[in-house]
């Protein structure tokens, strides 16, 4: 194989490990079974990709290829794949098997910049240009779901006083169900989480591959992580139905407003991001 058709099956390996996790999140968040399946089959498909590469290397070397930092890596997510293959199928820990895979994430990701990098410095190149793109677009496709989910809570809180002060006409019925409101907030919810810690761990692996100035402490690396752990807050209390109707809808606007603060306020006092 050619080192741009290895380079571009990586990279399909990396695309469908995400979904994956989107999928499993979904599933662990709404219980949805048919989600739970597709990740499932997501995640054969990518330890069948990354079996044949295995192999592959193990026929050429005669030997287990271990011996290197980034031999070792790929076999070290190879094995967290098959591991939460296994619990899935057999045990059905759902919540174990999104902890692994996001950790099989990270490093299937750590491998593929460190093998192109020391392979083929153009690829090598090319693919860290990649990551930064796709960083940068997750961001914003997280942040466009996260401002729609905040508008239907609005929509949401406006329906509910207009129903508490007994205002009923035409406006109300145009503004939609407070059911229908309310759960077209949580699914968009649900869907750009993931998108945007996904978003995160390319733009930490980006910014240190690329010999980029980082700072863990940089108020746009600490804002965008909290905006992601409170919005992972309000998920789990919604599965958990400890947060529901306005309450939900009023943490939705807090957390949209923090993630407000940090896009425009938090940017302009950062070290680096579009700097």
């Amino acid at each position: 194989m050619s080192a741009f058709g290895e380079f571009r099956i990586y990279e399909l390996i990396v695309i469908l490990y995400g979904l994956s996790l989107i999928m499993y999140f979904y599933d662990f968040v709404k219980q949805d079974r048919k989600a739970n399946k597709m990740a499932f089959w997501l995640l054969l498909m990518v330890w069948f990709l990354q079996t044949i590469f295995l192999f592959g290397e193990i026929y050429i070397s005669g030997t287990l290829p271990i011996l290197s930092l980034s031999e070792g890596l790929y076999f070290y997510a190879w094995l967290i794949l098959l591991v939460s293959i296994v619990v899935n199928y057999f045990y059905k820990v759902d919540f174990l098997v999104f902890v692994i895979n996001v950790v099989g994430f990270i490093i299937m990701v750590i491998f593929l910049v460190s093998h192109l990098t020391n392979s083929d410095t153009t690829f090598g190149v090319q693919f860290i240009g990649e990551m930064l793109f796709s960083h940068i677009i997750l961001a914003f496709i997280s942040y466009t779901l996260f401002t729609l989910s905040f508008a239907f809570s609005v929509l949401y809180l406006l329906q509910f006083n207009m129903l508490k002060k007994k205002k009923w006409g035409r406006t109300i019925k145009r503004l939609g169900r407070l059911g229908q409101l309310e759960e077209l907030s949580y699914l968009l919810m649900i869907i750009a989480a993931p998108l945007l810690f996904i978003s995160l761990v390319l733009g930490v692996i980006w910014a240190y591959t690329a010999n980029d100035l980082f700072y863990w402490f940089d108020p746009k690396t600490v804002g965008s992580f909290i905006v992601f752990v409170i919005y992972s807050v309000i998920l789990y209390r919604k599965a958990t139905k400890r947060s529901v109707g306005k309450d939900l809808a009023y943490s939705n606007t807090l957390a949209f407003s923090i993630l407000f603060l940090n896009y425009f306020f938090f940017n302009l006092i950062s070290n680096f991001h579009f700097n």
